[in-house]
């Protein structure tokens, strides 16, 4: 793992990117507007922002985003299991300065399963991670590329570092917002909110479909809910299915909660 000591670049964030940002916080947009910055800026192409405390809990989950469909279920991998085996524990551990930059490539992760699944998989070839510590814990950003576009050059390393230091508050006001206006656990609009960051191919009413249909809602349930037809539901549903390559809601849950 390796440490960014250089200077932030002269640098200022675009009014427009700015404005569409703020504009975009505390909804389900925000990762990805922030994700379409960051790409613009220096070709990033998977983003992860969490939060982890001084008390040994799991890692929230503030934001994911990415290309793909997967970047969402290897944030939800990383929260459950990976965290315990990333080198930045030690920075977590050591306390550290604001704005800290750290290069964390495939060769400095020991465990085999965290290796594959978080960067040989998905064929990264290194994580660029920006730290906030605050009160009790810290904020991070971490920025993903694939071994196609290169690692990030020092030019690319300075922006991001100016970048992320004055995403890192927006980031966390995000979390707060959308924390707080999240729907409740089990409910639809959860199950959607969890469908629009793994399965970002579903349109908005097969998604809305596929949700009702995880919670045990029948075809005319969710037709009374939505205000369409039980023939119209079943309609989204297997396009939906045939989307994601399943047949059967047991898939569907497996695929949202395993």
């Amino acid at each position: 793992m390796e440490r960014i000591e250089a200077p932030d670049a002269p640098w200022a964030m675009d009014a427009d990117v700015q404005a569409g940002l703020v504009d975009a916080l505390g909804t389900p947009e925000f990762g990805p507007a922030v994700l379409h910055a960051l790409g613009a800026m220096a070709g990033v192409e998977e983003i992860f922002a969490f939060r982890r405390t001084d008390d040994g809990v799991l890692p929230a989950v503030i934001l994911s985003a990415g290309a793909g469909s997967e970047a969402g279920g290897r944030a939800e991998a990383y929260r459950r299991h990976y965290f315990r085996f990333d080198p930045l524990n030690r920075v977590f551990h050591a306390g550290g300065d604001l704005g800290l930059c750290l290069r964390v490539r495939p060769d400095d992760i020991g465990d085999r399963d965290y290796r594959r699944d978080c960067y040989a998989r998905p064929g990264f070839v290194e994580k660029l991670s920006i730290l906030r510590p605050g009160r009790g814990g810290w904020t991070t950003l971490s920025l993903f590329r694939h071994g196609g576009s290169g690692a990030f050059s020092d030019g690319e390393v300075r922006d991001l570092r100016a970048f992320g230091r004055l995403l890192l508050p927006l980031i966390e006001a995000h979390g707060r917002v959308f924390g707080a206006n999240r729907p409740p656990p089990g409910s639809a609009a959860a199950v959607e909110a969890r469908l629009r960051s793994l399965c970002p191919a579903l349109t908005d009413r097969e998604r809305a479909v596929c949700a009702r249909t995880v919670i045990g809602m029948t075809a005319e349930g969710i037709g009374l809910d939505l205000g369409i037809r039980p023939t119209s539901v079943l309609t989204y549903r297997r396009r939906a299915y045939e989307r994601l390559g399943i047949s059967t809601a047991l898939q569907l849950a497996a695929r949202l909660f395993h």
